[in-house]
């Protein structure tokens, strides 16, 4: 099959599906498929509704003589995906692992909403948000998305109204486990973008309360590659994701790989998924966030986690991944192929 991979961020670029899309890329390489990158590249320094229309362009030309689409994000590759879908009649699967609408929202008001509840104050959106929700129910009306939790994907069927049919869940990678190495210092790795959602100023602060109690406790914070992240995690004490809300985060499964627990925020697809090896959190509550501090930092309750970590042996690779990409992108050919149609 030959497929175009449309993202706005590819390595070295840093980010989620940056390094999803070329791990994706590799996978379906291996299989025998022809893989067509297309990258905002230079587009990015355009304003949005300009760099949006350059880019459908670029993708409509990038699909003469393809298969299919396999696109990322739910805006900026997502809109102009959907046109280009509804203009060529192409296969086409949008990967939505994010929110683009509430992600906006955050970081505009600093109205600390968790995902679930921005839906329910329409309200307090400006135009811009009432105009891209507005956008990507249509423009994602038009092809299969792809959630990478069943959480994420019951939100949005429920609030953008789309077609059940035309929704799927493909999980993350759980690649398989790596060397857990006994840490020496009681160090939280908190590797992140610095947005507001991540919710760091109030973790700060949470760990300093903390602190009076295990002065031992340390917090890494920063961005790193992917492959520096590993490394460290390796050797670490925990990692933290104390964001508003997490869809799915990928640090987690690489948490558990490393044999290290995590603190994590309660509004997330993981949240019941991985309950078991880890600390969940308010983290709209800075006592709330102490607390679950204070329990990793707990000799007795880390020994629990790290035990019952030692027997997750879950594993999903990205060639498992790129099977099921390529399993929904030819039922969706026959079904454009079939008579009835």
């Amino acid at each position: 099959m030959r497929i175009v991979l449309a993202t706005g961020i590819y390595p070295p670029d840093i980010g989620g599906h940056s390094f999803y899309a070329q791990k994706l890329k590799e996978a379906l390489e291996k299989q025998g498929h022809v893989i067509q990158l297309c990258l905002y590249g230079r587009l990015k320094l355009f304003p949005t509704s300009i760099r949006h229309v350059a880019f459908g362009m670029k993708l409509l030309l990038a699909i003469r003589g393809q298969d299919a689409v396999i696109a990322f994000d739910t805006f900026s590759v997502a809109v102009p995906a959907g046109v280009v879908a509804r203009i060529t009649g192409k296969p086409t699967l949008v990967r939505a692992a994010g929110d683009f609408v509430w992600e906006s929202y955050i970081e505009r008001t600093h109205d600390f909403l968790p995902l679930p509840d921005v839906y329910r104050h329409r309200e307090r959106w400006n135009l811009k948000e009432r105009l891209s929700f507005r956008i990507i129910r249509w423009a994602l009306a038009h092809v299969h998305i792809v959630f990478s939790t069943d959480w994420i994907k019951d939100i949005w069927l429920r609030e953008y109204g789309f077609d059940i049919s035309r929704t799927h869940v493909i999980e993350n990678a759980i690649e398989p486990k790596l060397e857990s190495i006994p840490p020496k210092r009681k160090n939280f790795l908190f590797y992140s973008r610095a947005i507001a959602l991540k919710n760091a100023e109030a973790f700060r602060r949470a760990l300093a309360h903390a602190k009076r109690h295990h002065p031992d406790i340390e917090l890494e914070e920063g961005q790193i590659s992917h492959d520096e992240l590993l490394k460290r995690m390796q050797s670490s004490y925990a990692v933290v994701v104390p964001s508003i809300s997490e869809v799915s985060p990928n640090i987690v499964i690489e948490s558990l790989r490393c044999g290290k627990p995590f603190l994590m925020t309660k509004y997330s697809g993981y949240a019941k998924r991985f309950a078991d090896y880890g600390v969940l959190v308010d983290p709209l509550s800075e006592n709330d966030m102490e607390r679950g501090i204070r329990e990793l930092a707990d000799p007795a309750v880390y020994a629990v986690l790290t035990k019952k970590i030692a027997t997750f042996n879950e594993v999903h690779t990205y060639d498992d991944i790129a099977r099921e990409f390529v399993e929904l992108l030819t039922m969706l050919q026959e079904k454009s192929f079939s008579p009835s149609k």
